[in-house]
């Protein structure tokens, strides 16, 4: 008695690359020409690899040696944002039947259909949306490095040239889950899903463990609906084809095909497909109607036997068998005939293909490009005050930040009140200075004390323990004059210097660089709160947070403000250099 059949859905899968990823470069006379998907191979070496780590060697054995639960499938690039794309879609192997007439042509034509023998086409070779709506404009770059040799006795370097796919960018896998029932297709999608949530930070594709390529973000698509009953998304597809209407099979994976002989032949693809539809619809006769295959070497790097692997032709992606069948298509028979692959090696994603509908007779216009880069979300910011921890690295950060501006200001006012500050007679600002430095005083102590070293002796209480002034000082600081190049008119510097204790929140205020770029723009960059690290449009040109960190740290700020000013403004009056 042979076994049930089973039944068959898709896990669709994101991959975010965190890495440049290092794919398979071919060679042609004219260029470099690189591989724009990321094989499945790759991504069952990936899974492979996450579940030795884990010690998984069950799950290891039924999902990637034995092959007949999993079937993977080359990540195709997805594009979350285009001209017009309201929607995420994938972009696959362009049809072969889809050229621009003449080089530089700004439309496409079906060329199964009436074509021009005067004019020339150029096939469409950037991977294309299903409803044809975007190309993919992949981003790669060529690097030229030295290795070494893996045959004969040179042991010096020898050069090539490999290719990456930039970081950043994001494609779409839709691997194959085989179950007896449904309930067990969606045990083992939570299951597969779970092992990957599990490695993520660890999951590496390609070469990524020997030469810092391959990092990537994995994670299903819809997780509140793990699988999909189609290949490709059906959204503005037809699915049901009237029996007599044309149909055509696109392939989208390399298909390894033989011919009668045993050998293979990337042309045997039309009778693999007539002998796929036979034994999957017996019941339906199929007709070709035309046909175009193309041919591709694949191979690989075996990394568990440390070797190349054989080399085999294929027929290329984009190859096109398009059929008439003499009974309806309907959706469960459309889906029937996908669950199945073309040729060998199924389990690693080979063999792979859809159906579409054929384009229009008529010419359409030729799709523009989008980079498949991921549309990052922007992540809500950090709640300074809901931890101790990160208040604390909040806080430093912007103290750091803040301490050249804040000397770049009192400079500032030193330089332009160096006129009108002559009064003041280098022992007093020393002695002044001295006040602010004596040692094991907090910020508000140190203030507190230079407010009552300059105010009136009249005004001085007993037991403060700070400096003396006599008269004579406390008519130069009467005398010398503050001028702040932000706000007319002039102030003494002793008015300036009270309420440095009393009310040092809005002294800080009153004195602070204002929205100056250089004190906005620094805390703006170090705020963990701004998402874009400029400052906002507000009135002090600070977030809310950073206003309240103010307002905490007023006392070290208009110390350092204070302190800053008399170093400066001393400096000038002993005649010192710039």
């Amino acid at each position: 008695m042979s076994p049930a059949p089973l039944l068959s859905a898709y896990l669709p899968l994101r991959y975010v690359l965190t890495d440049s990823l290092a794919v398979r470069t071919s060679y042609d006379p004219s260029g470099i020409d690189s591989e724009h998907v990321i094989g499945g191979r790759a991504q069952r070496g990936m899974l492979a690899a996450a579940l030795t780590r884990a010690g998984r060697h069950d799950d290891l054995h039924a999902w990637v040696a034995r092959g007949d639960r999993i079937r993977f499938a080359p990540a195709h690039p997805r594009l979350e944002r285009g001209p017009g794309r309201t929607a995420p879609a994938v972009a696959y192997p362009p049809p072969a039947y889809l050229h621009t007439p003449g080089k530089e042509g700004d439309t496409t034509v079906d060329v199964f259909g009436h074509t021009d023998p005067a004019t020339p086409y150029r096939a469409v070779r950037d991977p294309l949306t299903p409803d044809r709506a975007l190309r993919a404009r992949v981003h790669t770059t060529a690097e030229r490095r030295l290795g070494r040799t893996r045959t004969g006795a040179r042991t010096q370097g020898v050069p090539f040239v490999t290719t990456a796919l930039d970081a950043g960018q994001v494609f779409e896998a839709r691997w194959q889950l085989r179950a007896p029932d449904t309930a067990s297709l969606e045990r083992l999608a939570e299951r597969v899903a779970a092992a990957l949530a599990r490695a993520e930070g660890t999951l590496t594709l390609g070469s990524g463990g020997t030469r810092a390529h391959g990092g990537v973000s994995v994670a299903p698509v819809d997780p509140d609906r793990l699988l999909s009953p189609d290949r490709i998304d059906p959204a503005g597809r037809v699915r049901t084809w009237p029996a007599g209407s044309p149909v055509d099979l696109i392939l989208l994976s390399p298909a390894l095909v033989v011919d009668e002989h045993g050998r293979h032949r990337p042309s045997a693809l039309t009778r693999a497909v007539l002998d796929l539809c036979a034994r999957v619809l017996p019941d339906t006769r199929v007709e070709v109607l035309a046909d175009h295959v193309e041919a591709e070497s694949v191979g690989g790097y075996h990394r568990g036997y440390r070797g190349p692997m054989a080399e085999r032709w294929a027929a290329r992606p984009g190859a096109v068998v398009r059929l008439r069948p003499d009974r309806d298509l309907t959706t469960a028979r459309a889906r029937l005939l996908e669950a199945h692959t073309l040729g060998e090696r199924a389990v690693d994603g080979y063999g792979q293909f859809t159906l579409a509908s054929p384009p229009p007779a008529g010419p359409e216009p030729l799709a523009p490009q989008a980079a498949p880069f991921a549309a990052r979300r922007r992540p809500a910011p950090p709640e300074p005050d809901r931890d101790e921890r990160l208040r604390l690295l909040y806080d430093r950060l912007l103290w750091e930040a803040a301490v050249r501006p804040v000397r770049d200001h009192a400079r500032a006012l030193a330089r332009a009140s160096a006129p009108r500050s002559a009064e003041l007679p280098p022992h007093l600002l020393e002695c002044l200075r001295e006040v602010l430095a004596q040692p094991r005083r907090t910020p508000g102590r140190a203030l507190s004390a230079l407010e009552h070293t300059v105010a009136p002796n009249s005004a001085r209480g007993p037991g403060n323990g700070a400096g003396e002034l006599c008269e004579h000082d406390l008519r130069a600081l009467d005398r010398a004059l503050l001028v702040r190049p932000d706000r007319p008119g002039r102030t003494s510097v002793r008015s300036w210097l009270e309420g440095l204790s009393t009310r040092t929140t809005a002294w800080w205020d009153d004195n602070r660089p204002g929205r100056a770029p250089a004190y906005t723009g620094a805390l703006a960059v170090v705020d963990l709160t701004l998402a874009d690290g400029r400052p906002p449009a507000t009135a002090a040109g600070l977030s809310r947070h950073a206003l309240e960190w103010e307002r905490r740290a007023a006392p070290c700020l208009s110390l350092l403000l204070v302190s800053s000013w008399l170093a400066e403004t001393a400096r000038a009056a002993r005649g010192g250099p710039e």
